[in-house]
């Protein structure tokens, strides 16, 4: 899964969940919840902490049949 941290208007980063680094075994998150970015991912120092989810958006790769969401926040 793939959660895109929306830091400004125009400014994005992305941290990839579900890697050895990052696990993640519980259920897919709601909009509206809020998550924690790890101390140790690999984004800006402002992009980390407390995030409010905004929306969800699947993504579809018919060459592989993978279905896939990327959770979309805004610092909380």
């Amino acid at each position: 899964m793939k959660i895109t941290i929306r830091i400004s208007a125009r400014k994005s980063c992305e941290v990839q969940v579900g890697t050895t680094h990052h696990p993640y075994a519980g259920p897919l998150p709601e909009v509206g919840q809020t998550i924690v970015i790890p101390d140790d991912a690999n984004v800006e120092e402002v992009a980390k902490g407390k995030a409010k989810i905004t929306k969800i958006i699947w993504h579809y790769n018919p060459a592989s049949s993978a279905l896939w969401p990327e959770v979309v926040c805004r610092i909380a």
